[in-house]
C-alpha cells in the first residue's frame, strides 16, 4: 500500500489538533478548578461622601434579576445624596428617594447586586458593588424611609453592627 505525503500530512496534522484540543478542554476545566483571588474592585473600600465604588451598572426588568438590559463597566456612578440617588448606565440619572419602591440585593460568586425598584418604571437600576460589606455600607447611607427587601435588610446587619 503507497502512501503519499499529503496523506502522511493529513494524518498528522489530525494527530495534533486532537491533542490541542484535549490540552485546550484540560486547561479549562484546570482554570474552573481553582479559587479565584479577589479581583482589585471586590477589595472592601470605605464609602466616602456617598460615592459607592462600583464594578459595573445595568439596567433590568422588575421581577428579572439577572436579566440586564444595558450594561456600564467602563464609567460606572453610584452616588447617594441627601435626597436622591445619582447613577449612570448609559446616562447618569437623578431619581429621589420617594420613588423607590423597594431596594433589594442579590449575590453570587464574585458579585453582590444591590437591585433598585423604582415606582413609576418596569426598568430596575442594578449596581455591582463586588463584596457584601461594601453592599452593607452602601445599604446603611439609604434614609430610613426607603423600602428594604428581608434580603437587604438581612445584608444590612453587618453594617448596622459596625456602627454600635
Amino acid at each position: 500500500m503507497q502512501m503519499d505525503g499529503m496523506t502522511v500530512l493529513a494524518g498528522v496534522g489530525a494527530i495534533v489538533l486532537q491533542g490541542l484540543s484535549l490540552w485546550f478542554i484540560y486547561r479549562v476545566w484546570k482554570k474552573l478548578r481553582t479559587p479565584r483571588t479577589p479581583r482589585a474592585g471586590a477589595v472592601p473600600l470605605a464609602i466616602k461622601g456617598g460615592v459607592v465604588p462600583v464594578v459595573a451598572t445595568f439596567t433590568g426588568l422588575r421581577g428579572l434579576p439577572w436579566v440586564a438590559l444595558t450594561t456600564n463597566s467602563l464609567n460606572p456612578v453610584f452616588r447617594i445624596e441627601s435626597e436622591q440617588l445619582v447613577y449612570r448606565v448609559l446616562r447618569q440619572r437623578q431619581r429621589p428617594f420617594a420613588d423607590i419602591r423597594r431596594v433589594d440585593v442579590r449575590e453570587a460568586y464574585g458579585t453582590f447586586n444591590l437591585i433598585f425598584e423604582f415606582r413609576d418604571a418596569r426598568r430596575t437600576f442594578v449596581a455591582n458593588v463586588g463584596t457584601a460589606a461594601r453592599g452593607a455600607q452602601a445599604l446603611s447611607l439609604l434614609p430610613q424611609g426607603v423600602p428594604l427587601s428581608e434580603r437587604a435588610r438581612e445584608a444590612l446587619l453587618p453594617a448596622v453592627a459596625m456602627r454600635a
